[in-house]
């Protein structure tokens, strides 16, 4: 799994789906890690031949209308 720092808002996320190992599973423990950091999926897009997925977090806590007052 690439998970490294980013400067911006967005974040987008590499997984390499190894030959023998259990996909769902190694896909499941990236977006575990991301929600424990708080930060919401907002794409998904697989790259076939090479078994690769990429998860495109947005980084930034939603406020949903609301603000700090």
């Amino acid at each position: 799994m690439t998970d490294q720092p980013h400067d911006g808002r967005y974040f987008a996320q590499e997984l390499v789906l190894e030959e023998n190992a259990d996909a769902r599973e190694h896909i499941q423990g990236a977006l575990d890690a991301g929600q424990r950091k708080e930060w919401h999926l907002v794409g998904v897009s697989n790259v076939p031949p090479e078994r690769r997925v990429i998860l495109f977090w947005d980084t930034i806590r939603p406020s949903f209308g609301r603000t700090s007052r």
